[in-house]
């Protein structure tokens, strides 16, 4: 018996609102935040600028910017542009993945990791990146590295996932699941695989007899 296993791209959610914040650090960035914004915009409309912000290397003014957007403002989705690189411990610079990670309830590690993973296809250097995403609320916090060329290539990784991680975050019984994307078919002809008692397991010359008829087809 054989089993493939296929990946089908993630259905469209429904085209809702992603009201979106854009905070540099440390300082107002306007190149990077038009390019981040119409990248996300390019892949999911309607999309709303509601704020942009700059917060000098300060954590506390940072954690409480990022509070108030997600707790007072309510917006879905909250984009950090800059301080991800490393820094010696007793710096004050490059703190906000460490305001971030205070802030937000849970992460969301897969996402960072996307965006590293694909940034380091143009450079090495991406692996440095500290940026995390997390959430606070159903508020959806994205670290992004300083100035418009890596933020893009960081952020167009995942442009896909956001709208669907936002739709997840707002409650949407529409929007795709992992179990609705990831299908186990088998081949035609193929064994039935038996289904075995919990508490049962499967004795050592069972196993070995599946084995072999598996190698002999």
């Amino acid at each position: 018996m054989y089993l493939s296993t296929k990946f089908y791209p993630m259905s469209t959610t429904t085209k809702r609102l992603i009201r979106v914040g854009i905070l540099c650090v440390p300082t107002m960035d306007e190149n990077a935040i038009t390019t981040v914004f119409r990248a996300i915009h390019e892949a999911h409309s309607p999309t709303l600028l509601v704020m942009t912000a700059s917060a000098l290397n300060q954590r506390n003014w940072i954690e409480e910017l990022l509070r108030t957007w997600c707790d007072t403002e309510e917006l879905d989705l909250v984009l950090t542009i800059g301080g991800t690189l490393p820094a010696p411990g007793p710096s004050a610079d490059e703190i906000v993945p460490d305001a971030t990670r205070s802030i937000v309830e849970r992460v969301v590690p897969g996402l960072a990791e996307a965006m590293r993973y694909h940034a380091q296809q143009e450079s090495a250097l991406a692996w440095l990146d500290r940026g995390i995403v997390g959430i606070r609320g159903r508020s959806l916090v994205v670290n992004l590295p300083a100035s418009a060329a890596p933020a893009l290539l960081f952020i167009e990784a995942i442009t896909d996932l956001l709208p669907i991680a936002v739709a997840h975050l707002q409650g949407d019984s529409t929007a795709p699941q992992l179990l609705d994307e990831v299908i186990i078919e088998q081949e035609d002809g193929g064994e039935e695989v038996p289904l075995i008692a919990a508490g049962t397991g499967l004795r050592a010359e069972e196993f070995a007899a599946f084995l072999a008829r598996n190698q002999s087809q």
